[in-house]
């Protein structure tokens, strides 16, 4: 049986920002760890391009048609079900309205089902995660009161606690994006699912069969 000190899931944080490909692609990986071992996950905001305005700023010349082909083959290999699906924006988009949607949906248990709406919004249906309407179909979505998200928003309840949550990545010393944080180790960008397994065989963190299987039988 486990001891009582086992049973505690292991706290694992990520550091993303929902236009980042990279971050929508860990998605499955970050289910699958749910799912396999006894974990606790948060999401947290890791805003990547905090000069954008909230209408959205062009993509860089840089960001070539060819060079977006590279990424999308490459993002292809990595995680066909879901590249398959993926429809990448004509703009780069404001995310600091959808952080704030975040904590909104953390207050109220459903943080984890609502990041997941933000991004297919944004990744599969190809909304704009700077419109308010995108936001809170997505709440929605994930079983939130959409106008009470509205009215949050729009009295920007919760700003100030994303721009210290930002400064938390900041002092955290989070420089790329994805960054996951597992217990003791920290992983910066997207890696396989296989070296996530192995941080948490590392750490000893007991897949989630086993800790139910510790627990004493429900009486009635």
């Amino acid at each position: 049986m486990l001891n009582e000190n086992a049973t505690a899931p292991l706290p694992v944080v990520v550091f993303a920002d929902f236009i980042c490909p990279y971050s929508y692609i860990a998605l499955d990986q970050m289910d699958d760890l749910m799912r396999d071992y006894n974990i606790e996950l948060l999401w947290r905001p890791h805003w990547l391009h905090p000069e954008v305005p909230p209408a959205g700023a062009p993509i860089p010349s840089a960001a070539t048609a060819g060079r977006r082909a590279q990424t999308l083959a490459w993002l292809k290999e990595m995680a066909p079900e879901r590249t398959d699906r993926m429809h990448f924006p004509d703009r780069i988009q404001f995310s600091l309205f959808a952080f704030e949607a975040l904590e909104f949906a953390q207050d109220h248990g459903l943080a984890l089902p609502f990041k997941t709406a933000v991004f297919e919004s944004l990744w599969i249906e190809g909304r704009d995660i700077a419109q308010f309407a995108t936001l809170q179909a997505a709440a929605e979505k994930a079983g939130l009161d959409s106008e009470e998200l509205g009215r949050a928003l729009s009295a920007q309840r919760y700003r100030k606690r994303v721009h210290d949550a930002l400064q938390l990545a900041h002092d955290a010393g989070v420089t790329k994006t994805p960054t996951f944080v597992l217990g003791r180790y920290r992983i910066a960008g997207w890696h396989y699912y296989e070296v996530f397994q192995t941080v948490m065989e590392k750490q000893n963190v007991p897949l989630r069969a086993a800790v139910a299987n510790s627990l004493p039988p429900v009486e009635h």
